[in-house]
């Protein structure tokens, strides 16, 4: 019985996988259907992948598609993988018993590449570093504008092979050499299809046809050269695609350089090419080299002895770190990239940090002159006083350059340095000396008007100034801006945290003290001793014409009525003089504040 059941579910197993199979070979699809969907402009599936590959099996396309791949039921099976809500779609997926058949269907003829948001992505993502690889004449970082973007990223993964080729590489494994030589093969090596549809078999080599080229395990390669000409050729090739790789700017400062900024071992051929193909190993240009270097076995001695540049960023990391760099720091290294753009990345890293050598970022480009040898890649490496502004550190420090609120503030010598710190003292003492000026104008106009007495003009409010005072306070706010102003630029300097700099912020503001500290109470005194003379004047004054009046009562009116008068004159001056001290009192009050508030504080 339980043979007999099991025989029962092998059958029945059979008979679903041999429906599921019948389904999806004898479908009847319609060829009209899928004509109209890849042939109307516009159409929401016209761009899909499957719609790309219809057009060139019914075009000229040179190559020709092999036959495999412009069967309607592989076309129509790649379409619905992309665009399941279409008509014929539907009604294909209806005719599966269960999902997993017509999944099963679509994993066994569907093409390897059937996504357009994926290949669109592909593109708008790598065309948007500026490169020169192929596919993106018509592709930028927002949009993919062209009919067929599926030839577009084709001939970008054959020009360069970059993360997110794994579809194209998966579908030329798949796909047979002669069928798909259009899609896979960069145009020097399609050939034209036999009738047959075999490749005919003049097919040149993929690479030189240097004997070690073609077999570098070969014992008679160990000692074999790469010819500097197809070196440089191959580098032409690469730099010529994607001149921002960090390898192309040490080609490029190879060329421009005297020796000095780049050490010669590294600007060998055979070295520049190494370093190249290490970061973008499946660019076109780095055939030979693989096959010499790469292929497991290999002999060839020119590989150990010339190899890449140690610890030179690669391209995506290089990149990655300037724009991580810059959107958290906008520095004057970052000027020359955007958001989605970096001309010379392994430069601009360089300049970031040079700048700020303590960002997490840097630790990458450290590694790389600690490894390839600072003084032999001095181009990127080296302090160079005309190309970096020198960087932050933010401890304590003695150096001579520093920047000081200007690029153009920037001691580069020990003469250049000792002006700085004269100039930064001699700022102190100004500063200090306006705030002294602020103090002693106020006491001079306080001054001023209590002279006055009570002709000095009353203010009708306490929070509006009175006509007389306008003056005053738009010289008082004049001098507090420029004070004000040199208080912050001593606040940065001491910010830089130099030793010598920080000491000459100090120093300024001592002497500065030192210079004016008693200019306000000596002026204070002055003037208190100058009012004490006035009043003292004024009192013999008012006992002179007391001693008169007291004559005139005398002749002419009883001893009695003269007393009195007397007593009336003694009070008067007695009052007199508390009014006297009360005003003597709220002068040295106003020193005080003076002294205070206009020395110490803006």
């Amino acid at each position: 019985m339980t043979g007999t059941g099991g025989l029962l579910l092998l059958l029945s197993s059979w008979a679903t996988i041999s429906v599921a199979t019948d389904v999806c070979s004898s479908f009847i699809w319609d060829a009209a259907a899928l004509s109209g969907y890849c042939t109307t402009t516009g159409a929401l599936a016209y761009r899909s992948p499957a719609c790309s590959v219809y057009r060139l099996c019914n075009g000229n396309a040179s190559p020709p598609l092999g036959s495999t791949m412009c069967a309607t039921d592989r076309l129509f099976i790649s379409l619905c993988a992309d665009q399941p809500a279409l008509t014929q779609c539907k009604k294909f997926q209806q005719a599966f018993s269960t999902p997993a058949n017509f999944t099963a269907c679509q994993a066994s003829k569907a093409f390897k590449i059937t996504s357009t948001s994926q290949v669109q992505n592909y593109m708008t993502t790598n065309c948007a570093g500026g490169h020169r690889m192929a596919g993106c004449e018509r592709c930028n970082n927002t949009a993919c504008d062209t009919p067929d973007p599926l030839l577009a990223y084709t001939d970008s993964c054959i020009d360069m092979l970059m993360g997110g080729c794994e579809p194209w590489e998966n579908l030329c494994a798949a796909e047979s050499p002669a069928a798909a030589q259009l899609l896979c093969l960069p145009a020097s090596q399609r050939t034209p299809t036999t009738p047959g549809g075999g490749v005919s078999s003049s097919t040149p080599p993929p690479f030189s046809a240097d004997p070690c080229v073609l077999d570098s395990t070969a014992p008679a390669c160990k000692g074999y050269t790469y010819p500097d000409a197809a070196a440089g050729a191959d580098i032409a090739k690469l730099c010529g695609s994607m001149p921002d790789m960090p390898g192309c700017a040490v080609v490029v400062a190879c060329e421009e350089g005297s020796g000095q900024k780049v050490a010669a071992k590294y600007c060998r051929p055979f070295t520049l090419l190494a370093t190249l193909c290490a970061d973008m190993p499946g660019m076109r240009g780095c055939e030979a080299y693989k096959a010499l270097c790469g292929k497991a076995g290999s002999v060839v001695a020119q590989c150990a002895e010339q190899r890449a540049i140690p610890g030179l960023p690669t391209w995506s990391v290089a990149r990655n770190d300037v724009f991580s760099a810059c959107d958290d720091h906008p520095m004057s290294a970052c000027a020359t990239c955007s958001s989605t753009d970096c001309p010379n990345p392994l430069g601009s890293l360089a300049g970031i940090c040079h700048e700020m050598p303590n960002m997490a970022v840097c630790k990458d480009f450290w590694g790389f002159c600690n490894t390839a040898g600072a003084q032999d890649v001095a181009e990127w490496c080296a302090e160079d006083d005309s190309k970096y502004l020198p960087s932050m550190l933010m401890y304590f420090h003695q150096r001579t350059q520093e920047l000081l609120l200007w690029k153009e503030w920037r001691p580069m010598t020990q003469g250049q340095y000792a002006g700085s710190v004269i100039a930064i003292v001699a700022m102190g003492v100004v500063t200090t000396g306006l705030k002294t000026l602020k103090g002693y104008l106020s006491l001079r106009w306080a001054h001023e008007r209590a002279a006055l007495g009570e002709a000095a003009p009353v203010p009708s409010s306490v929070w509006l100034p009175a006509r007389e005072q306008l003056s005053e306070i738009a010289i008082k706010c004049g001098i507090t801006g420029i004070s004000l102003t040199l208080d912050y630029f001593m606040m940065l300097i001491a910010m830089t945290f130099n030793i010598g700099f920080f000491c000459a912020v100090i120093g300024g503001y001592v002497l500065g003290s030192m210079v004016f500290g008693h200019v306000l109470e000596n002026y204070g005194a002055i003037l208190h001793h100058e009012r004490r003379v006035a009043n003292a004047k004024a009192r013999r004054g008012s006992g002179d014409a007391l001693g008169a009046n007291t004559a005139d009562h005398k002749k002419g009116a009883s001893s009695s009525a003269a007393a009195a008068a007397n007593g009336s004159s003694t009070t008067r001056l007695t009052a007199s003089d508390e009014e006297e001290e009360e005003e003597e009192e709220a002068f040295r009050v106003t020193v005080a504040d003076a002294d205070c508030n206009c020395v110490h504080s803006a």
